[in-house]
């Protein structure tokens, strides 16, 4: 921390801190909400009372049979029993109710440092952005599940990917956020080195394979081609372009989406691991670099064990994560090479 960091904005830096915590704890959830199928279990959205789970047989039996009339367990999950249908419900039901924990942690103590005088100036104007981007968060996971109710067995993977991308970008704002009140404050531009401009390729190009590791995990892509590092045998198979539509191929199209994300691993490790080494000896990522480096190979071998155990569970949540803590480690790079922001800019 910063030693001209306001001694009074201490708990608003652990507040944003657990909320870091928080998010991160959602992405596991949702990942595992995602891979055990459990995502179209609860069929309404209901903020309120949503919050409590069916209470007797007779109500397990209405929300099991309003399961029934979608098309996920007319084409895929007919011979689902009612102990399977509790068990796809449990994840759900903890991905929306870990939604709602967020929204008090982050809403309540809000509310209590703003009454105390802590949240002023930028900070309030961006915790206040936070919040509006927790609840676009939430609409936009209601908006994903609704495209998988009526015609589809499956949500829209670019929902999914919406989704996905909303939560990362609110997490790296919150970040960002404690960076600057623990470290000082900086914006997105750079500060005119080298340093600066490569960190931000290195954010853009990773934030492009997250893109694609959504697009994956929404058409299941990961379930084909589970060989490493060719597939099947063929840098690009020809079904890679199937389509004749490079828009379709790479990114509605299963074969194509796996060749994309597959092959960015290798550009995101070689810039990661070049960022890092080259930078290694500059006193602004002191600390930084060698997570970033441990981080991306980490990454790296998880996506390839998740393939080739055609996604494993363990294996794919915590690839999952992976990207989230790769992004935050980039994040810290990004920002201490950030340009100064004065006292009164947002």
């Amino acid at each position: 921390m910063n030693s001209s960091t306001d001694p009074s904005l201490r708990p608003v830096i652990a507040w944003l801190s657990i909320g870091c915590i928080l998010i991160a704890c959602m992405v596991i959830i949702g990942g595992i909400t995602r891979l055990t199928g459990s995502g179209l279990s609860i069929t309404e959205w209901k903020p309120i009372m949503g919050a409590l789970p069916p209470m007797n047989n007779s109500e397990w039996q209405v929300a099991f049979d309003k399961y029934k009339q979608i098309p996920e367990f007319t084409l895929k999950n007919q011979h689902m029993d009612m102990e399977g249908f509790k068990a796809i419900f449990f994840w759900e039901y903890l991905h929306r109710n870990w939604g709602r924990l967020m929204g008090l942690a982050f809403i309540i103590p809000f509310v209590l440092f703003l009454s105390r005088g802590l949240l002023n100036g930028w900070l309030r104007r961006r915790t206040i952005a936070i919040l509006i981007g927790g609840g676009t968060v939430g609409a936009l996971g209601w908006f994903m599940v609704v495209s998988g109710l009526q015609d589809n067995p499956d949500v829209s993977h670019y929902r999914l990917a919406t989704h996905l991308s909303a939560a990362f970008t609110v997490f790296s704002l919150v970040l960002w956020t404690v960076f600057d009140i623990a470290l000082g404050r900086r914006g997105i531009v750079g500060n005119g080195s080298t340093m600066a401009r490569n960190a931000r390729w290195l954010l853009v190009l990773l934030g492009v394979q997250i893109i694609w590791g959504a697009f994956t995990a929404g058409l299941d892509a990961g379930r084909i081609y589970n060989t490493w590092p060719l597939m099947n045998g063929a840098f690009m198979p020809e079904n890679v372009t199937a389509f004749g539509s490079w828009w379709f191929d790479l990114t509605h199209h299963r074969d194509g989406v796996q060749f994309i994300h597959r092959n960015l691993a290798w550009l995101v490790a070689a810039a990661a691991v070049g960022f890092a080494v080259r930078y290694r000896r500059e006193s602004t990522l002191s600390g930084i670099w060698v997570p970033i480096l441990l981080m991306v190979l980490v990454q790296f071998i998880l996506g390839v064990l998740t393939l080739l155990t055609r996604v494993n569970i363990v294996l794919g949540v915590a690839h999952q994560f992976g990207a989230l803590l790769l992004l935050a480690v980039v994040l810290a790079a990004v920002h201490r090479t950030g340009r100064a922001v004065t006292a009164n800019a947002m």
